[in-house]
């Protein structure tokens, strides 16, 4: 069908769907005419738009659907491969389906001997071009990107007048078919969005705009559950052009199900961006959204722009907020992660999440709270269903504290209620060994296990480099603890713990009356996260050395190790900052972090320095680790 036919069936199709039967079909004879082909191919529309109404769903609005099925015409020949059939190298084994892209089959790469999948594209496509040749560009970008979550291209070519794409092939479906099978819980969702916007990542920096982020774009690999985005042949590198008065370029060449004149809104509407429902030029923050949309759909089960036709999805899109997902999602909803989607979904460009990293960061902080939260409530279980218990509702309350507030008398309220708890399990073992002696009954495996939990442990050891004259001078080597430094020594300190938990990092100058400087988490470190995995092991600074005062006097380098985020500290992670540096400017934080740690106990914080290798492991029982590393200098 030629464009200009397609928008005149479009037409008369969007006006006659508001009307009755009765008016409808007068319409339609007063539109049509004499035109039988033409009424037919409306009816077309029309009877597809009504089974998708049926189905209860938009993700391919009817007229994408029907128009692949009056896409051909006298002037072209539908291609169908045969089994066994060769192109080019690879052997035809079946065929999988059909795609924005056109016939996909699956192949033998015959001088490989590997299974790939083969995207013929449509032939209007391959017969202009021009748009081949920017075609093949694209998806020479698209195959030099070395990421495991996007579908690797392996080669385009050309056989007997046909074009095609070779991918790997994936065993295991799309995303929309995963949905329609599962009920996926918020950490599940988190970590196929944090794959799909990995692969936007590596994507973007390579200046390639995928455009079309939407579930049937993204699989589900069976065996392993990786994710992996496809289509970024039909990609879009960035590049400057000629600006219109909006100051965008219009975007003529964006990715579609259906066939339509160069110029036109493409796309599926359901997860365009703003900017993109309008036609003008798209960069990676529409991706961001297309992928806050898909973000949305899988934690609410539903997409959040959803109107009667793709031209009133649109004003949607363009004149309404996505309602909150606390009221449409089945489950509870962090508030982290409404503010994550309402970011990604914003109208407005610059007032969305900027680069894909930034959201990355986000998604993968959140994801790793939510696994130490639900780890913290399990070990809770756990210890209740072995008889070490205390009192239930106060087990479950504290496991539902995403933030540990400690002011300043907080840590000794801590210690307090690790002492009190100490002494309810020391009573409970105590009961419970008298019962098994009584009854001659040997104590359990699961009793065992949680008798002998391991305290909270931190080891860190400094790396020390001498420099002279600005330049690093002899090999770095490693203490356990504090020397007197020299003047011209810098130093780095490393850090690792055998359990999960939050770590901050904390500089006090020689000059006490100084604010103090948050070292860590920052920016650059750890992906701005205090959140540290068990076994990780961190340096700080990750890429450069820490420099002592100007003054001769004392650094005092604060750790903290914690069970959960600490409030306080948390508040001062906003001046890890290039401008700040890390000073914390707030008096009143200043003041309250200084109270913090001062009052600190440290009687029943256990110290042990070895030599080989030189390391401090610190041992504790307590929630909360605090310990004072002093570094005098001349």
């Amino acid at each position: 069908m030629k464009p200009e036919r397609w928008q005149q069936v479009s037409r008369i199709f969007e006006s006659a769907l508001g009307l009755e039967e009765d008016a409808r079909a007068a319409y339609l004879c007063e539109e049509c005419g004499t035109d039988e082909s033409l009424r037919e191919d409306v009816e077309k529309l029309i009877a597809s738009h009504r089974e998708a109404a049926a189905e209860g769903f938009m993700a391919s609005p009817a007229v994408e659907r029907v128009a692949g099925l009056m896409s051909s015409s006298e002037d072209e020949v539908e291609v169908r491969l045969e089994k066994g059939q060769l192109l080019g190298s690879y052997s035809i084994l079946e065929r999988l389906g059909a795609g924005g892209m056109g016939e996909v089959y699956l192949a033998m790469d015959t001088r490989l001997d590997r299974k790939v999948a083969l995207k013929i594209l449509p032939h209007e496509f391959a017969a202009d071009k021009r748009r081949m040749q920017r075609f093949a560009l694209e998806a020479k970008a698209a195959s030099s990107l070395n990421q495991p979550n996007i579908l690797t291209v392996f080669e385009f070519g050309e056989s007997e007048s046909l074009a095609f794409l070779a991918t790997e092939h994936i065993e295991g479906e799309t995303l929309r078919d995963y949905l329609r099978g599962h009920q996926l819980k918020l950490t599940e969702a988190l970590d196929i969005s944090s794959q799909i916007v990995a692969a936007l990542e590596a994507a973007h920096e390579a200046r390639i705009v995928h455009r079309d982020i939407k579930p049937e774009n993204v699989m589900i690999r069976r065996r392993d559950h990786i994710v992996k985005v496809l289509d970024f042949g039909l990609a879009k590198l960035t590049e400057k052009g000629d600006a219109s008065e909006s100051g965008f370029v219009t975007d003529t060449e964006a990715p579609t199900e259906f066939k339509t004149a160069p110029g036109n809104v493409l796309g599926t509407v359901l997860y365009m961006s703003p900017e993109q429902s309008q036609g003008l030029a798209v960069d990676g923050r529409s991706d961001i959204w297309s992928t806050g949309i898909v973000i949305y759909e899988m934690v609410a089960g539903r997409v959040p722009f959803r109107g009667a036709t793709p031209s009133h999805t649109i004003v949607e899109i363009l004149e309404k907020e996505a309602p909150p997902l606390s009221l449409t999602a089945k489950q509870e909803v962090p508030d982290e992660l409404e503010r994550i989607v309402r970011k990604a979904l914003a109208k407005s460009r610059s007032e969305r999440y900027q680069t894909a990293s930034d959201l990355l960061i986000d998604l993968r902080n959140l994801k790793k709270r939510l696994d130490v939260e639900s780890e913290i409530q399990r070990s809770t279980a756990s210890s209740v269903s072995a008889g070490l218990q205390t009192p239930s509702s106060t087990a479950q309350e504290s496991a539902k504290q995403p933030i540990t507030t400690i002011g300043p008398s907080g840590v000794k309220r801590a210690a307090l209620a690790g002492a009190l708890l100490a002494v309810i399990v020391l009573a409970a073992l105590g009961i419970r060994s008298w019962l098994k002696s009584t009854n001659n009954v040997a104590p359990s495996s699961a009793t065992a296990v949680t008798a002998n939990v391991p305290p909270r442990e931190l080891t860190y050891w400094i790396t020390v480099q001498k420099f002279r004259s600005g330049k690093p001078f002899e090999k770095p080597f490693q203490l356990a603890g504090e020397i007197n430094f020299e003047r011209d020594y810098q130093v780095r300190l490393n850090l690792r713990s055998p359990v999960v938990g939050y770590l901050y990092v904390l500089n006090e100058s020689p000059r006490g009356e100084n604010p103090l400087q948050i070292l860590f988490p920052s920016p650059t470190s750890n992906s701005g996260s205090a959140l540290v995995s068990e076994k990780q092991e961190l340096q700080i600074p990750e890429q450069s050395w820490f420099k002592f005062d100007p003054e001769q006097g004392t650094e005092t380098v604060w750790l903290v190790w914690s069970r959960a985020p600490i409030s306080d500290i948390e508040v001062a992670k906003r001046f890890a900052n290039p401008s700040d540096r890390g000073v914390i400017k707030d008096a009143r934080v200043n003041e309250s972090l200084k109270h913090i740690l001062e009052e600190s106990p440290t009687d029943k914080l256990q110290i042990e320095r070895q030599s080989s290798p030189p390391q401090t492991i610190l041992r504790t029982g307590e929630p909360v680790v605090t310990h004072a590393i002093r570094l005098a200098h001349n």
